[in-house]
């Protein structure tokens, strides 16, 4: 019994020093972003800007599937789903380093508050166009759900950049 009770606490020591080791951001999409805006910090500034290049590549890929027919005779484009994969990146990184300011920050901010969830929102939002891309759902029902999705989720973060300090 003491010597699986000190197995599993060798187990759980070893897994907390290898999560403490490993803070870097997981890359789980495709990116072509350079890796200094895959990074989440804690500065407001540098997170408006990540923010405000979401909101760029968002628009951009809002004009590609805007520009795609709703039959599938024509593949989706490659570049307008690479700019939805980072989108997302971009977003999840932001939101990582608003997480990470407001885990350091020594008062509360009820407006980093509200920017935070409004990217949060987004973050959720913006995978939809990411995920289901590879379904098997009908190229129009893609569209119109990616449209939509990703439209809020652009509106989101003008809302959160608009708020942020």
């Amino acid at each position: 019994m003491i010597r699986a009770a000190s197995k599993l606490l060798a187990v759980v020591a070893a897994a907390l020093a290898l999560s403490l080791l490993g803070a870097a951001p997981a890359l789980a999409q495709k990116t072509t972003l350079p890796p200094s805006l895959n990074t989440s910090k804690p500065q407001g500034a540098f997170i408006k800007n990540q923010l405000r290049m979401a909101v760029d590549l968002g628009r951009k890929t809002l004009a590609g599937l805007q520009a795609l027919p709703a039959e599938d005779s024509i593949p989706i484009d490659e570049g307008t789903l690479q700019n939805a994969r980072d989108t997302y990146v971009l977003i999840r990184a932001a939101r990582h380093g608003m997480e990470l300011a407001k885990e350091t920050s020594r008062f509360p901010d009820p407006v980093m508050d509200m920017a935070f969830k409004r990217v949060d929102s987004a973050w959720n939002l913006s995978r939809g166009p990411v995920d289901r891309a590879s379904s098997a759902m009908s190229r129009q029902r893609y569209l119109e759900e990616s449209i939509q999705s990703l439209s809020q989720a652009v509106r989101l973060l003008d809302q959160a950049l608009v708020i942020m300090p």
